[in-house]
């Protein structure tokens, strides 16, 4: 991450990033504090884990929220404006697999829009802003039973990070998604994998023969973040080793 010292647009903005308090989301907030920002720091339920993201990030603030109940985007939005006085950047991380279909598809593709929808007019107001959605390789391919809503909320996160895109062209507003792969977090420690043997199997179909590391993850969200990707907009970024 050496690459990203000193990006350029990053100094100062004020970033929220959901489910950052672990994996992807907890690597990218403590990335774009140590290139400046102001950052919120959205968690559901475990506050000890964010806080340790927190005491990472200078000049930031925790947010609590469940991002699988219906109309829960909009508060966050009105708690961290609040906070930080405006918003700059918006990364969409929090995801999963709730046991409900439908709080899958709130958590994975309603709450990330009403976000994007209640920073819009921030981001009008001034004339630019940027938006990172987090997707998933399931998105827009064949999936088992277990992960066909998950899948087909991903696919429609993508689907609004180009209509999103389209709309904020002209307004300085960029919107991009990352669709990573393999990735060593909680999210791929699987109950009936006591052995991880499963694990190993997946990782060795992947071409790199390892699982990305959220970090590696964390470094392609802040680049379409920073001012490095300044005429970048509309793009989904696979990242998957190779897959």
């Amino acid at each position: 991450m050496a690459g990203l010292t000193n990006s350029p647009g990053l100094q100062g903005k004020r970033a929220l990033v959901t489910g950052a308090g672990r994996g992807i989301g907890a690597a990218t907030a403590r990335l774009l504090a140590a290139q400046g920002c102001q950052v919120g720091i959205h968690y559901r339920i475990d506050r000890a884990a964010a806080e340790g993201v927190q005491a990472a990030c200078p000049n930031s603030a925790l947010f609590a929220a469940d991002l699988s109940i219906p109309g829960s985007a909009a508060p966050l939005m009105d708690a961290f404006i609040d906070w930080a006085g405006g918003i700059d950047i918006l990364v969409n991380n929090a995801g999963g697999v709730p046991p409900a279909a439908g709080a899958v598809r709130t958590l994975n593709l309603d709450s990330p829009v009403g976000l994007i929808e209640a920073a819009w007019r921030h981001f009008e107001a001034q004339r630019g802003g940027a938006v990172v959605n987090v997707s998933s390789t399931v998105a827009g391919r064949a999936a088992s039973a277990r992960l066909a809503p998950y899948s087909m909320a991903k696919s429609g996160l993508e689907q609004a990070t180009r209509n999103f895109a389209l709309a904020g062209a002209s307004r300085g507003i960029r919107v991009n998604a990352v669709r990573p792969g393999l990735t060593d977090t909680d999210l791929n420690r699987w109950e009936d994998d006591p052995d991880r043997s499963k694990y190993a199997a997946r990782v060795a179909r992947v071409p790199m023969v390892r699982a990305a590391l959220p970090e590696e993850i964390a470094a392609a969200i802040v680049f379409l973040a920073s001012g490095l990707a300044s005429y970048t907009t509309g793009t989904i970024l696979t990242l998957a080793g190779g897959e």
